[in-house]
C-alpha cells in the first residue's frame, strides 16, 4: 500500500514546478480540491454513515488534520525555496523521526533490520546530497526538515490510533490548509495549464496517496511505512529529469541505486519475518 501511494505521489513536485504559482495560491488549491475528492471517496465508502465517520475521528483526528495541514504548508514552502532534490532528501529523514517517536511514544522497538536499513538509507542520502547541501536556500531546507518531522508525527499518531479510521481527518486537514492560504493568497486566478496541474495534484495525487499512506500505518510499523516513503526522493527527481531534462548527478545515481536496493531488501526481509509466525503456528 505504501509503495503504491508513493508512486502516485511522486509526480507532485514536478507538477508544482510546472504550475509556477506563488506559495499561497498553491497551498490554497492543494487544500481545496482534496476536500471534495476525499469527501466523495468517503461518501462512496460510508454512504449514510459518512457524517458519523467524520465525527468519530475525535481529538486524534483533529490533531492529525492539523498535522496534515502543516505537511502541506511546509512542503510547498520548502519546494518553492530550495531544489526538488533537496526537499525530497530532507523529507527522507522522516523514518528516523518515526523510529524515535515510535520508541518514545509507542514503546515500539524497531527490528534490527529496520535500524540497519535506516543507517544504509542515511548513507545513501548523504551520497545523493554530497556537494549540494548549502547550495540551496537554507529556509527551504528547514521547511523540508519540518515537513519530515510532522509527516513522522502523523504516521506515529495513526499507528497509535490504529483502531480509529483517521482517513476523514485528511478532509479536515485539507480544509484547514485552504483556510490558511485563503486569507493570504494575493491572487487565486489560474490559467488553463495551471488549473490542469493543480487539479491533477488535488483531485488525484493527494487523495489517493494520502488515503493509502494514512491507512498503511494501521497495519505496519510507522517507521517501516516511512522507509518506503524514501522512494519519493528518487522518483521525484526522476520525473523532473524525464520531463524538464534536469540531468541527475553521478552522486544521485549512485546514492539513489543504494537507496532503492536498501528499500527493496527491507521489504523482502519484512515480508519474510512477518510470514514466520504463521508458518510456525498451530
Amino acid at each position: 500500500m505504501s509503495i503504491g501511494g508513493v508512486f502516485v505521489l511522486s509526480p507532485d513536485s514536478l507538477l508544482i514546478r510546472l504550475a509556477g504559482l506563488d506559495d499561497f495560491t498553491l497551498i490554497f488549491y492543494r487544500g481545496l480540491f482534496p476536500v471534495f475528492a476525499i469527501s466523495l471517496v468517503l461518501w462512496i465508502y460510508y454512504r449514510n454513515r459518512f457524517v458519523g465517520a467524520l465525527m468519530r475521528i475525535g481529538g486524534a483526528g483533529i490533531v492529525n488534520g492539523l498535522l496534515f495541514c502543516a505537511v502541506n504548508i511546509t512542503f510547498i514552502s520548502a519546494i518553492q525555496r530550495t531544489t526538488v532534490a533537496n526537499t525530497l532528501l530532507f523529507l527522507s529523514s522522516a523514518p528516523i523521526f518515526a523510529a524515535i517517536l515510535s520508541l518514545i511514544v509507542l514503546r515500539e522497538n524497531q527490528r534490527p533490520t529496520t535500524w540497519l536499513i535506516i543507517g544504509l538509507s542515511l548513507l545513501s542520502i548523504f551520497i545523493i546530497g554530497w556537494g549540494s547541501y548549502g547550495s540551496a536556500g537554507l529556509a527551504g531546507d528547514f521547511f523540508a526538515l519540518g515537513c519530515a518531522l510532522v509527516t513522522a508525527c502523523s504516521a506515529v499518531l495513526v499507528r497509535y490510533k490504529r483502531d480509529t479510521d483517521l482517513v476523514p481527518s485528511i478532509v479536515l486537514g485539507s480544509f484547514f490548509t485552504a483556510c490558511y492560504a485563503l486569507a493570504q493568497a494575493p491572487d487565486l486566478g489560474l490559467s488553463a495549464p495551471q488549473f490542469l496541474y493543480v487539479a491533477i495534484i488535488g483531485f488525484i495525487l493527494i487523495p489517493f496517496a494520502f488515503i493509502v499512506l494514512t491507512i498503511a500505518p494501521r497495519f505496519a510499523n510507522s517507521a517501516e511505512v516511512q522507509l518506503v516513503y524514501l522512494l519519493e526522493s528518487i522518483l521525484g527527481p526522476l520525473w523532473v529529469w524525464l520531463v524538464i531534462s534536469e540531468t541527475p548527478s553521478m552522486n544521485t545515481v549512485i546514492g539513489g541505486t543504494m537507496l532503492l536496493l536498501s528499500v527493496a531488501w527491507f521489504a523482502q526481509r519484512t515480508l519474510r519475518e512477518e510470514a514466520l509466525p504463521s508458518a510456525d503456528g498451530p
